[in-house]
């Protein structure tokens, strides 16, 4: 395995859309008193035009392309997880409809647990 010595050395390959934009170092390892380094990445997306910064932590025993794998993980996960969220279709007219009467009835039995004394519509047996 070959380490990675120091965050100044690494050249790191990145996925298209992903800037590395600085290394700090971060804390000790508990076994070995070794520095660990966080690696700060930031994300574009040009589908959704999202954006997200996220960090990547390596220490000396972690190698160049498991960094790499890390970054691209961590890349193809979040790109998923936001083409999925922000990347939905508009609502068509008749599902609009829908969800107006939907939140209009919602309105209105709110407004009737709030005119009565204990906050309940109906009672069982009562019709």
């Amino acid at each position: 395995m070959v380490a990675i010595p120091s965050p100044e050395v690494a050249e790191l390959w990145t996925p298209q859309g992903v800037t590395h934009t600085g290394v700090s170092p971060v804390g000790y390892n508990a076994e070995t008193a070794e520095t660990i380094y966080e690696y700060r990445f930031k994300v574009h997306d040009e589908v959704t035009n999202r954006k997200h910064n996220f960090r990547v932590l390596v220490d000396r025993d972690t190698s160049k392309a498991q960094v790499e794998e890390m970054v691209g993980n961590a890349f193809e996960s979040w790109l998923i997880d936001v083409r999925l969220k922000h990347n939905k279709p508009a609502p068509t007219r008749a599902q609009r409809k829908e969800i107006g009467k939907i939140l209009n009835d919602i309105r209105v039995k709110r407004d009737r647990r709030k005119d009565s004394s204990n906050n309940k519509i109906n009672y069982k047996g009562l019709r």
